[in-house]
């Protein structure tokens, strides 16, 4: 996606946030089910997207079409969608696919953390390895004449053993919609949409030297105050710190390290 369209996606996954409601794979479920409406219907696509008329008018087009259809939480974010500017045209129906994944990866977050986070990555990427090393099972996926419900079966079962709702509703998707790649491939995909969120959970700590049990609980205990929730601490020794410590959640970064500070004090003096 273009810089444009990033941005855009970044406020549709805001209004996400806000409209989740309980059961965000239901929720998910919906915005697949609206992609797939606006990747058959070329008029409906390019009212949603036309940069000729007002954001006003393209969420207009978007509540008469879909009003009264779906609920409220996914109408607030196709509108959304709609308002937004998109550089190319399918990157609208792009985005509302990345937001239904991540929906299911909200749902996984409330069910249990970077756990069950850690669940649905690799009930995909079993699948993903199961298909990449099988023929046979790449042509069973590509089989046009299945139906849609056998497809679906079948995506499950090379999952392995998959008991989280949210990897099957995942691989449901990609045995049957690959929206112009292989279902492999979107996997892949939807895997670095939920790693993305999965980072937001786990504090890497880098160190000068290694901490012990009283201090690594004291921090545990300071920034899942810090963040509101349960971090996973990643924690590696590097003596080239000299001292203090850095960490980082997502894109956040504490950096309290003695070699950070020299260095801004010789900047600084240059």
């Amino acid at each position: 996606m273009s810089a444009v369209s990033t941005e855009s996606l970044n406020k549709v996954e805001q209004v996400l946030a806000a409209h989740a409601g309980q059961n965000p794979t239901d929720l998910a479920a919906e915005l697949f089910a609206i992609v797939d409406v606006i990747d058959t219907n070329g008029g409906f696509r390019r009212g949603l997207t036309d940069p000729s008329r007002q954001a006003a008018q393209r969420a207009g087009i978007a509540r008469s079409v879909l009003g009264g259809k779906i609920s409220d939480n996914a109408l607030a974010i196709v509108t959304a969608a709609a308002e937004a500017r998109w550089s190319a045209e399918r990157d609208l129906a792009d985005a509302l696919e990345k937001t239904a994944v991540s929906a299911v990866a909200l749902s996984a977050e409330k069910r249990g953390g970077i756990d069950a986070l850690e669940q649905t990555v690799n009930e995909l990427l079993t699948f993903i390895n199961t298909v990449d090393a099988s023929a046979k099972a790449q042509a069973a996926l590509a089989d046009t004449r299945a139906s849609k419900e056998a497809l679906k079966k079948l995506a499950v079962s090379l999952g392995g053993k998959v008991s989280s709702e949210e990897g099957r509703l995942l691989l449901e998707r990609v045995g049957t919609v690959a929206r112009g790649t292989t279902a492999a491939r979107l996997a892949n995909e939807f895997v670095e949409i939920i790693v993305k969120r999965q980072n937001k959970w786990i504090a890497r700590v880098v160190t000068a030297r290694p901490l012990t049990a009283g201090q690594t609980a004291k921090l545990q205990s300071s920034l899942n105050k810090t963040y509101g929730k349960e971090l996973k601490l990643d924690i590696t020794v590097d003596s080239t710190l000299l001292g203090g410590l850095r960490v980082q959640v997502g894109d956040e970064v504490i950096d309290g390290t003695l070699s950070t500070r020299l260095a801004d004090l010789s900047r600084a003096f240059a």
